[in-house]
């Protein structure tokens, strides 16, 4: 049941920062248009990429951890019933 679950989550964790990552290219065209730092702007923009990586790759070494954690739980709770 829990891989179905961290699917989802992981899913959904995905749809979030890139709607994150969405609205710090917006921010950027925001600061570059109306700011007139079209440098501060542009820099804004070319982070957007590299900060969705991280977090990307941030929560799945979470969603991993939570795998790693009932997978182990659950084998020991079948060398328990051995015992």
């Amino acid at each position: 049941m829990t891989p179905k679950l961290i699917k989802v989550f992981y899913i959904l964790a995905l749809l979030l920062i890139s709607l994150f990552a969405l609205m710090v290219v917006a921010l950027g065209i925001w600061v570059a248009q109306l700011r007139n730092g079209w440098l501060l702007g542009l820099l804004i923009m070319l982070s957007s990429p590299v900060m969705w990586f991280f977090q990307a790759i941030l929560a799945r070494i979470f969603m991993e951890a939570v795998v790693v954690r009932f997978k182990g739980v659950e084998h020991l709770r079948v060398i328990k019933d051995k015992i």
